[in-house]
């Protein structure tokens, strides 16, 4: 799942390290200048002024301390010779030089080893904006809805923007930032048979109504919702409330008999929420824990038909609404979203056909338009591919 999405992803970070690499504008040099040692009594310092650092106009000196009577870097020697006979043999005078010129060069290798280790680069607004350009056509292209294109911007340019980041870090740096912002966007869901477990016992079925166009799978969801509640050990009812769609109850029918579990039907063109209130009834009488109410996969620009939907939710008083549209379908799957939960006010959504989602944009785009969160993914064909939403799962899965 994903695979496309993850490595348009993994190949901006790369680019965008190297983009920010080449502008060498926005980069920062810090030096740490080194210490000089504190002169002790009968020595003498040795002071040499380096070409880099006349360049930086520091006024910094690199120095080194050598004893009394030993050659300095200009090759003078002390008048003072500290030996017992106030003489040193020449062979010694040259060993203590090499020692000398030796402990100066070691100094000028671990000045410039830092100034390299400090290298840093801080990203500017213009740069920020040049490796943005190619995130916002990638997430688009993989169902990335645009309102969520310019959050992650915004959220992104408030980390990124004016911070300083070693060289080393960059591309880990904007990973990371990426990934917190997806955080940002996407809502953690809780289990929803959590819920169902605490009203257990109360004499009262848990409700869930199930919203969606038809075609988007809402039915089979239903089904595979039955199915994992069933092997959680509650006992379920489903209520056939599409009584619009020709053989939608010979669907849901079929999945009853497969599940061993009781089904509430009128006839097609009945009202919805009497089929709704009659399941909550029959759970009642014979104290079934959860009814599963499938309604009209109506098209959600049709006002009329979604006023049905709301006297559903007030007949029915469900515990959890939940909306189902297809990982593929991209910005329809969106905008079908926002239309039910404005209408409706939605808990939750499960998305199907998640299993041959190469993008995953939906997922981000349906949660951010809703403010609610993804339950649950259809993974599969089989009842048992109903898969909990886990949001670190999903970002890890984009390789962040």
């Amino acid at each position: 799942m994903f695979s496309k999405l993850k490595d348009k992803l993994s190949g901006w970070i790369k680019k965008s390290k190297e983009t920010v690499e080449e502008s060498v504008v926005d980069a920062k040099v810090e030096v740490e200048m080194p210490k000089a040692k504190t002169k002790k009594k009968g020595e003498e310092k040795i002071i040499k002024e380096t070409p880099e650092m006349k360049s930086k106009k520091s006024g910094g000196l690199v120095e080194e301390v050598a004893p009394s009577g030993v050659p300095s870097a200009e090759g003078k020697v002390p008048s003072e010779v500290g030996s017992a006979e106030g003489k040193i043999e020449e062979e010694d005078k040259t060993k203590i030089e090499e020692e000398i010129v030796g402990k100066v060069e070691e100094k000028k290798s671990g000045f410039f080893s830092k100034v390299k280790s400090s290298f840093k680069y801080q990203i500017s607004e213009e740069g920020f904006d040049e490796i943005f350009d190619d995130l916002e056509m990638l997430l688009l292209e993989n169902n990335v809805a645009l309102e969520v294109v310019d959050d992650l911007k915004k959220k992104l340019s408030g980390k990124l923007v004016g911070k300083e980041i070693k060289k080393e870090d960059l591309e880990k740096e904007i990973r990371g930032e990426l990934k917190n912002s997806l955080n940002e966007v996407l809502i953690e869901p809780d289990d929803p048979l959590d819920a169902v477990g605490l009203k257990k016992g109360s004499g009262k079925p848990f409700v869930i109504l199930f919203f969606g166009i038809n075609g988007t799978g809402k039915t089979t969801s239903i089904a595979k919702m039955a199915d994992l509640l069933k092997r959680k050990g509650f006992s379920v009812v489903l209520a056939a409330g599409d009584t619009f769609r020709a053989a939608s109850i010979e669907q849901i029918s079929i999945h009853a008999s497969k599940l061993n579990v009781p089904l509430i039907k009128h006839d097609y063109g009945s009202d919805p929420s009497a089929v709704g209130f009659d399941a909550i009834k029959y759970a009642e009488k014979h104290r079934i824990d959860v009814v599963l109410i499938d309604t009209a996969g109506r098209m959600h620009t049709k006002t009329n038909l979604l006023s049905e939907m709301e006297k559903i939710v007030r007949v029915s008083d469900p515990d959890l609404k939940i909306f189902v549209a297809e990982s593929i379908a991209g910005n329809d799957a969106v905008e079908q979203a926002r239309a039910f939960n404005e209408m409706i006010e939605i808990d939750g959504s499960i998305l199907s056909k998640a299993d041959i989602d190469e993008k995953g944009g939906t997922i981000i785009s349906v949660s951010h338009a809703t403010h609610k969160p993804i339950f649950y993914l259809g993974v599969g064909q089989e009842y048992k591919d109903l898969k909990l939403f886990d949001k670190q799962e999903f970002i890890d899965s984009l390789g962040l």
